[in-house]
């Protein structure tokens, strides 16, 4: 089992959790929940392809496993400890702790475990008003702090929501998910390569975000059929949301790429990631151009955005019978590849 640098903190003072009733919560990057001795243990995960793997290792009966959007008493239970991994986006950060402590008891104590490249020092800040918190240990560039929460917070959603603009489309976005802070420069380079009334019916949207992407297609072409896929529950939320504002439909679909895709697609677009929260890795982008072609039609096509210093020449050249540079800017390039 490897763990993260978090979690090895975690572990390091593991005999403080023998007796408590744990709930596990945010930028959790390993397994490392299921094996922490505690009285009982809920894991509520954001990402749904973390959820399936620790569905898949839970063997321990006090053991309960989430994938839920927002908390509530219902999720928490009776647990009286908290262990909260905080991300590397300080605004999620406060959108995820201000849910949790909205419903979590008075005098529950929460733990929070961090990198310091993430910020987490501006807990004590952003937490103030409602726990005060105290370094337990630090090993590692992580710290772990812990403080009984005395106030509860008031949470209200509509409060977190930011709403961008681009060509008469409202995109609605929650901290936490790609595109929040303003729209990506390269999914604006992406939408640009749209025409309107295209003879693409049916479209599929990796890594949907916002929605962005859906629904400056669906602007173009409004009879297109959108199915839209992400891994993280607040993207799916955020993009049903911002399809709704536009007078848009689309078929949300939570899945770990294409693990819930059942059919084929004239066209997939994608803005990848290559973060996974403070980690760079290029796994997810090999994998959705491989397994692209399972799921496009004869005539189909990938297109897809990606940051100009990666080269993708050599996995297009060696999955796809043509490849193009679509759109190219000093920042970002859009490929397009075709299946025949």
């Amino acid at each position: 089992m490897l763990l993260s640098q978090n979690s090895q903190l975690i572990l390091r003072n593991k005999n403080i959790f023998k007796t408590k009733k744990v709930f596990f919560f945010g930028s959790i990057q390993d397994d490392y929940p299921l094996y922490l001795k505690t009285i009982s243990t809920i894991i509520n995960l954001k990402k749904y392809s973390d959820y399936i793997i620790l569905k898949k290792k839970k063997k321990i009966k006090n053991i309960e496993i989430k994938n839920s959007f927002l908390l509530s008493k219902e999720i928490i239970k009776d647990c009286n400890t908290v262990i909260y991994y905080w991300p590397k986006d300080k605004s999620e950060a406060k959108f995820q702790c201000m849910n949790l402590m909205s419903h979590v008891k008075i005098d529950t104590e929460i733990f929070i475990v961090g990198h310091n490249s993430s910020g987490v020092k501006s807990a004590f800040l952003i937490l103030k008003k409602w726990i005060i918190l105290n370094k337990i240990d630090n090993a590692k560039h992580c710290i772990l702090y812990s403080g009984i929460l005395k106030k509860r917070t008031t949470f209200i959603l509509e409060d977190f929501y930011k709403i961008h603009v681009w060509k008469n489309l409202f995109i609605k976005s929650l901290p936490g998910v790609f595109g929040h802070k303003k729209i990506d420069e390269g999914s604006k380079l992406l939408a640009s390569t749209f025409i309107s009334n295209s003879h693409y019916r049916e479209v599929l949207d990796i890594g949907c975000g916002t929605g962005f992407l859906a629904v400056s297609i669906l602007y173009c072409s409004p009879n297109a059929i959108v199915s839209l896929v992400d891994d993280n529950i607040t993207a799916l939320h955020c993009s049903r949301l911002t399809l709704h504002a536009n007078n848009f439909t689309g078929e949300i679909i939570r899945s770990d790429l294409y693990s819930n895709i059942l059919k084929k697609f004239d066209l997939i677009i994608s803005n990848p990631p290559f973060h996974d929260d403070l980690k760079i890795t290029f796994k997810l982008i090999k994998n959705m151009i491989f397994h692209s072609r399972i799921y496009l039609k004869k005539s189909g096509e990938l297109r897809f955005v990606i940051n100009r210093c990666f080269n993708y020449h050599f996995i297009l050249k060696k999955y796809f019978k043509k490849y193009i540079i679509l759109k190219q800017t000093n920042t970002f390039t859009v490929y397009q590849a075709f299946v025949n």
